[in-house]
C-alpha cells in the first residue's frame, strides 16, 4: 500500500504528527507510546485492586517514572473524568497537596458564597421587610490527617466511578515532617478501606524516610523501581515513531540513538525527534542515514534545556581537558565508574581524536576539579567505595551526546549492534567495545586542537 510522503506536509501539520509520538518535553501519557514498562505496569495494576494500597514509583530523575505514573492511571482511571494530578514543589506542604487534589475534583464549594433570607422586624405596629446575609466561608486545605482521609474519600468518590491521582515528584517538598504525613495519611486511608488511588513519584531516599517514619503504613505501599530503559525498549521507541512516518533508517542509526541516550527516555525522544525533523528538511533521501543523525546530534544538543546543559558548559568552557575527561566519565552504562575505569576512557578518546592526553597526575586532578564549585561540581564522588559519578544524573546523557556531536562513539554496556553494520576495533579495556571510525566518527581531522 502506498503511502503519502509525510514531508509534503506544511511544517505545523509534521510538527504536529511528531510530538504525536514522541514526548521529549512532557510525560507519557498512554500506555501506547510507553515501551520496556510491561512488567511495571502490570504490578501497578494488580497493586491497585487491593483496597487501601497505594503505589511509590521511585528511581533517579529522568529515568521516566512520570510517564510510568501516568501511564498506570490513565489505564485505572474510569472513562467518565481524567486522573488527577498534582506536581509538588518547594512550596508545598501536606496541606497544600491533598488541597489541591479535592479542589480538582471540583466537588467541594471553593469560594465566598452568600446567600440572602427574607427577614421581617416588627416595631410596635410597623413591620419592616428586609434581607440578611449568610457568608459560608471559604474551603481550607485539611489540616489533620483525618479531616484529610474523610475529604478525599469523598471528592474522590463524587469526582468520577474511580478515581486515581499521581503526586509527581514527592521528592521536591522540602520539609521532611511534612513529607512525612503522607505516611499516615496512607495509613488512615487503609484503616478507611478507602477507595482512593495514589500513586507517588520520587527519589530512593525520600522513599525510605517515608517507610521508616510510619512502620505500619509499609504495607499499604507498593514500591516500584525503576531503571533506565532497556536497550530494546530504545529501539522501541525509534522504530515505533519511524513507522508511523512510514520511513525506513540505516540499522546502525537506530543502534545509535539507543546507544548515546544511555537509557534515558528523554534523550531516546529528543534525538528521534530532531532526527525526523533532519529528514523533513532534506526532500531528495527516501530514507533516513547517519548524515541525518549527525545534524540531529547537533541540533539535539542544542535543544537540551538549560538545566542539564549549564553544568557542562560551566566545567567545560575553554577546557577541552575537562570535556575529555567528563566523556570518559560517562564512557559506560553504569552510573559509577572508578578512577581507573575513567583513565582508561580518556586515554582512547585522547588517542582517537589524536591530541596530547594529560598524564595520570595531572588527569587526577583534572577529575578532581571537576568536583568543585569553579566546574559546576558536575561530578561527584562516593566517599566510601570511591566511585565517581554525575551528580545529576541525567546530565551525562547530555555530556554523551556533546561526545557525540564531536563524532565521538561512548560505551553502552548493553550495545549489541548488527554484526554487518560494525566491525570490532580493538580498545584498551577488556570490555566488548565496538566502533567503525568510518560510520560513527566522520571527518575526525575537524577535532584535532
Amino acid at each position: 500500500m502506498e503511502h503519502t510522503d509525510p514531508r509534503h506536509d506544511d511544517e505545523s501539520a509534521f510538527g504536529a504528527r511528531i510530538h504525536a509520538v514522541l514526548s521529549p518535553a512532557s510525560p507519557i501519557q498512554s500506555e501506547e507510546f510507553l515501551f520496556g514498562r510491561d512488567e511495571q505496569l502490570e504490578r501497578i495494576r494488580r497493586c491497585l485492586m487491593a483496597p487501601g494500597r497505594q503505589v511509590f514509583i521511585y528511581g533517579e530523575r529522568g529515568v521516566g517514572k512520570s510517564s510510568l505514573a501516568n501511564a498506570a492511571a490513565a489505564a485505572w482511571q474510569s472513562s467518565d473524568k481524567p486522573p488527577l494530578q498534582v506536581s509538588c514543589g518547594r512550596s508545598d506542604t501536606f496541606s497544600s497537596v491533598v488541597g489541591s487534589l479535592i479542589r480538582a475534583t471540583q466537588t467541594e464549594i471553593d469560594g465566598t458564597i452568600t446567600t440572602r433570607k427574607e427577614a421581617k422586624v416588627s416595631a410596635k405596629l410597623l413591620d419592616v421587610g428586609g434581607q440578611i446575609e449568610i457568608t459560608k466561608p471559604q474551603a481550607r486545605d485539611p489540616a489533620d490527617i483525618e479531616g484529610a482521609a474523610y475529604r478525599l474519600d469523598a471528592a474522590f468518590s463524587a469526582y468520577s466511578s474511580k478515581t486515581i491521582a499521581v503526586i509527581d515528584e514527592f521528592d521536591l517538598i522540602v520539609d521532611a515532617n511534612e513529607r512525612n504525613r503522607f505516611a499516615e495519611l496512607v495509613k488512615a486511608l487503609g484503616d478507611r478501606k478507602s477507595s482512593v488511588k495514589l500513586i507517588f513519584t520520587g527519589v530512593a531516599a525520600v522513599l525510605d524516610e517515608l517507610l521508616e517514619s510510619h512502620g505500619s503504613a509499609q504495607r499499604q505501599f507498593e514500591t516500584i523501581e525503576l531503571e533506565r530503559l532497556p536497550y530494546q525498549a530504545r529501539i522501541d521507541v525509534v522504530k515505533a515513531a519511524l513507522n508511523y512516518f512510514f520511513v525506513f533508517a540505516d540499522e546502525s542509526v537506530t543502534y545509535r540513538i539507543a546507544s548515546v541516550s544511555n537509557g534515558f527516555p528523554y534523550y531516546v525522544h529528543l534525538l528521534t525527534e530532531h532526527l525526523l525533523w533532519a529528514w523533513y528538511g532534506d526532500k531528495q533521501s527516501h530514507d533516513i542515514s547517519l548524515p541525518h543523525l549527525h545534524k540531529a546530534f547537533a541540533g539535539a544538543t542544542g535543544a537540551v534545556h538549560a538545566g542539564l546543559r549549564q553544568p557542562y558548559d560551566k566545567a567545560t568552557k575553554g577546557r577541552d581537558q575537562a570535556a575529555f575527561v567528563l566523556w570518559a566519565a560517562a564512557d559506560a552504562f553504569d552510573l559509577e565508574r572508578t578512577t581507573d575505569a575513567i583513565w582508561l576512557s580518556y586515554s582512547q578518546i585522547c588517542e582517537t581524536l589524536e591530541v596530547p592526553a594529560l598524564d595520570r597526575a595531572k588527569f587526577t586532578g583534572q577529575l578532581r576539579k571537576l568536583r568543585e564549585p569553579s566546574h559546576a561540581c558536575i561530578l561527584e564522588q562516593t566517599p566510601e567505595r570511591k566511585l565517581h559519578r554525575f551528580q545529576e544524573s541525567m546530565v551525562r546523557g547530555y555530556v554523551r551526546m556533546a561526545a557525540a556531536s564531536r563524532g565521538i562513539e561512548l560505551d553502552d554496556q548493553q550495545f549489541d549492534p548488527p554484526p554487518q553494520a560494525l566491525v570490532h576495533a580493538p580498545r584498551f579495556s577488556k570490555r566488548k567495545r565496538w566502533i567503525d571510525t568510518s560510520r560513527f566518527i566522520p571527518n575526525m581531522s575537524r577535532d584535532k586542537r
